[in-house]
């Protein structure tokens, strides 16, 4: 990743959010095209969800921030259907078939055959996929773990859940922003990239021989 992953203290949190979507838009562009293989493209995909993480640690230092209740067996999240460009979908997918055990292997390709009842990477209150997950998984968050247990999570009625939450709640904004730019270069590239449901698309994948 480029050394401009550092937020200089004097810079807002607009300019940097376009500064980095920018650097997304270039990353993308450049090696999504020519990208001609399975292990390309899942590198692309690691690469803009590194430059995800960069943000996500460099907000907080230029917002208003409180720690997040997120954490282990706060799942409520992980119990909606989302929509995910089909490029973090296989890596998703990826990620389980480098790390899961035959037997959760099994469990996974089990519950992708069923009616969802929560995300099929989720296991034991956890996701097991974490450092692949994709980006619209990585703007929930929520202050107050109680109301979360309820199913208040960032989208219902707390919206950006106050002053305090500003860093969370803008990276929530840069995640949705950044997902929507990818589309709209891949429709200008004439590549398909409408959004997929993950575990119907996780459920295709599979289908397919391990690469």
């Amino acid at each position: 990743m480029s050394s401009d992953s550092a937020a200089p203290e004097a810079a807002s949190p607009l300019a940097y959010m376009r500064r980095k979507m920018n650097q997304a838009d270039a990353m993308f562009r450049r090696d999504r095209p020519v990208a001609g293989s399975r292990a390309d493209l899942l590198l692309l995909a690691r690469r803009i969800l590194s430059l995800c993480d960069e943000v996500a640690d460099a907000l907080p230092h230029l917002s208003p921030v409180v720690p997040l209740a997120c954490g282990k067996g706060c799942d409520t999240c992980c119990h909606s259907l989302v929509q995910v460009n089909p490029l973090f979908a296989a890596l998703a997918v990826h990620e389980a078939r480098q790390t899961f055990s035959p037997e959760r292997l099994h469990i996974l390709q089990e519950r992708l055959t069923s009616p969802p009842s929560a995300c099929p990477f989720l296991f034991d209150g956890s996701c097991s996929i974490y450092a692949a997950r994709p980006m619209v998984c990585r703007g929930y968050y929520s202050l107050n773990l109680d109301l979360c247990r309820q199913g208040e999570f960032c989208e219902k009625s707390l919206g950006y859940q106050g002053e305090h939450a500003h860093a969370h709640h803008q990276f929530m904004i840069f995640l949705f922003a950044l997902e929507k730019r990818l589309e709209a270069i891949e429709a200008e590239l004439g590549i398909p990239g409408e959004p997929v449901f993950l575990n119907m698309a996780a459920r295709a994948l599979m289908d397919e021989p391990a690469p």
